[in-house]
């Protein structure tokens, strides 16, 4: 009977030590979960880039595909502006759909802002067929440097590369009812 009450004491101690152990580790585990949580998760430092105007695709190596909005409908019009910071070139693509009416002398002007507000000229405007069913497609690359430092001369007006924005501004000395196009711009 003795040795029968000291297993039972024996096994009671067993079990009461487990019991100990499995809270032991249930506590543990529970700091060890709240610590990680309010460790940071292994992030950039900088954001990924995301697309400022909806009809922006972002593409690898810094170039931007846009397809910037326009409504023809008078003798002008200006497409929506595409962040353009990191720009050298443009090829650009307009191409339009049933024409209604006649536009004749019609020119597109790549317009460029360096504080967002204010749009100069970036190169010269590229003579435009509108007709139906017409693709017009053209570059602007911006001068390139030298190997000295160069300073431009001072304008009011026009810009020698890409600002932080780029339009287009259309513009025809006579036109007809409605020029439906969709524009097309690859920026590198």
């Amino acid at each position: 009977m003795e040795e029968q009450g000291k297993r039972q004491k024996a096994k009671g101690k067993w079990q009461k030590w487990l019991f100990q152990l499995f809270w032991a580790a249930i506590g543990v585990t529970s700091l060890l979960g709240v610590a990680l949580a309010l460790v940071p998760s292994p992030r950039p430092l900088v954001p990924s880039p995301q697309p400022l105007v909806p009809s922006v695709q972002p593409r690898p190596t810094g170039v931007i595909v846009d397809t910037p909005a326009i409504t023809i409908a008078g003798a002008t019009a200006t497409t929506t502006a595409t962040p353009t910071s990191s720009a050298h070139e443009a090829q650009i693509l307009w191409n339009f759909g049933t024409v209604s009416g006649t536009y004749s002398t019609c020119t597109v002007q790549a317009q460029t802002s360096y504080d967002g507000t204010n749009y100069l000229t970036l190169g010269s405007a590229a003579s435009v067929t509108v007709t139906s069913n017409t693709l017009n497609a053209w570059t602007v690359i911006e001068q390139l440097g030298t190997t000295s430092v160069t300073t431009s001369s001072v304008s009011s007006t026009a810009a020698l590369s890409f600002g932080q924005l780029t339009r287009w501004a259309f513009s025809c000395s006579s036109y007809g009812t409605s020029a439906p196009v969709s524009v097309s711009v690859i920026y590198r």
